[in-house]
């Protein structure tokens, strides 16, 4: 796999460039975030919440980052980056008891491109009636539901994606709904770089509760995201415009110290806050959370999802977790299955023993086989030791990413066993051996 210090000079350019220009932003729109509005009294706002722990601590800059079932939400094109299916879900109590929650089911298919189920339900507490002079005894809630069908298909390193969605709302009994469309755009020209572009309500949805129609504010967001260090570091900046409002930039931060762990950090600057969180990553289950800094006080959010079949790229079984090189069972087979976008450009399969020794390596171009088989020998064609080997498959997609996975194997040949002595006739009196022929 290419590594960032000797990737092509003119995409480093471009990257420090892109960088740069993010920075450059960050400081001229961080220095009037004071003056920019919030969501308060715009029709809709709860529309821009978020739609999971991670990008709620990514300080939702994830136009461009778009590689979750959660991406149905913010960027739709994202969706034709889902290698399987996937099923996300979150919740969060909010101010005065509004309870939100949000899911989404993304189904990538091998034809018809990937389509998403998605559900937003907010929930108010009971609120106290009053009039203009007067309060009144009684009380009422508010519901506020969205419920969407996404579809994004991709060429390439180019998707588009579009999002029809039935929005509904409850007010003391004044009820109403109406159909939107969210529509966005993706580009990944390298395995560092990528970009993001999407409309929110890009057809208004417009609800008429008792006779005053209220139509949903339009918010439109461009980002850019970079990937380092075999995208363990990644670093996101969504510039983001919202009708009646000004437009503000938002930024992330992603970390992964260890394969199952991430760290990250962001800054909203439409609402000044700060954001930070983590995430868990635990064979095909992923747990995130995110805590928020607001002008109503901290809010803690957690949120989980589930990926099917082949989530992280590439997956390798053995056939059996013991096997006898000088057996009757002299080999293992290591079956492999892969899920990435677009083609694979290149496998490799190496065998370590217990001190992390490379041993055996297998090795091609393209795609891998189903399975490759190990006779518990080593590049020499000798007989390895007893003991417990680690088989590591790494592959690496067309956009230069690598994909890992790694099993075990135990081998055991003559360890404990009993070994039948052998005697060698070195002169006519020599006895013969106990099998009663001569060596």
């Amino acid at each position: 796999m290419m590594k960032a210090s000797n990737m092509n000079p003119f995409i480093r350019k471009q990257a420090v460039r892109t960088l740069g220009a993010l920075l450059c932003a960050a400081a001229l729109l961080g220095a009037s975030a004071a003056s920019a509005q919030d969501d308060g009294g715009v029709a809709g706002g709860y529309l821009r919440y978020g739609s999971s722990a991670r990008s709620l601590s990514l300080g939702n800059a994830v136009v461009s980052i778009a590689d979750d079932a959660a991406t149905a939400y913010w960027n739709p094109a994202g969706l034709a980056q889902l290698r399987t299916m996937e099923i996300t879900g979150m919740g969060a109590t909010m101010f005065e008891d509004t309870r939100y929650a949000f899911f989404s089911l993304g189904m990538p298919t091998e034809q018809w491109g990937t389509f998403a189920l998605s559900g937003i339900f907010t929930t108010s507490g009971e609120f106290e009636r009053a009039t203009w002079d007067a309060d009144l005894t009684e009380t009422f809630s508010e519901r506020e539901n969205v419920v969407s069908m996404g579809w994004a298909t991709s060429w390439k390193r180019f998707a588009l994606g579009a999002t029809v969605k039935a929005v509904s709302q409850d007010i003391g009994g004044a009820s109403g709904s109406s159909m939107g469309m969210d529509v966005g755009l993706y580009y990944r020209p390298h395995r560092l770089l990528s970009v993001g572009g999407a409309v929110q309500n890009f057809v208004t949805p417009k609800i008429t509760l008792l006779d005053e129609e209220e139509e949903l504010a339009r918010s439109a967001r461009a980002g850019v995201a970079l990937r380092f260090f075999s995208s363990r570091l990644l670093l996101s900046g969504d510039l983001v415009k919202t009708k009646w409002m000004d437009t503000s930039l938002r930024t992330g931060l992603e970390a992964w110290p260890m394969r199952s762990l991430a760290l990250r950090g962001g800054y909203d600057t439409e609402r000044e806050h700060l954001s930070a969180g983590a995430g868990f990553r635990l064979n095909n289950w992923q747990l995130d959370y995110a805590f928020v800094d607001t002008d109503l006080g901290m809010q803690h959010v957690v949120s989980a999802t589930l990926r099917f079949g082949v989530p992280f790229g590439v997956k390798m079984s053995r056939d059996r977790a013991l096997f006898s090189p000088s057996g009757a069972d002299r080999e293992v087979r290591f079956d492999i299955e892969t899920a990435v976008r677009g083609s694979i450009d290149s496998w490799r399969v190496v065998i370590v023993d217990e001190t992390g020794r490379a041993v055996r390596t297998l090795d091609g171009n393209g795609a891998p086989p189903d399975g490759v088989s190990w006779q518990g020998e080593d590049e020499e064609g000798r007989l390895v030791g007893d003991g417990t080997y680690q088989a590591r498959i790494s592959i690496v997609d067309s956009l230069g990413e690598q994909w890992e996975h790694t099993t075990s194997v135990d081998v055991l040949g003559f360890k404990d066993r009993t070994r039948v002595p052998i005697r060698v006739e070195i002169s006519g009196n020599a006895p013969a051996s106990p099998g009663g022929s001569d060596r």
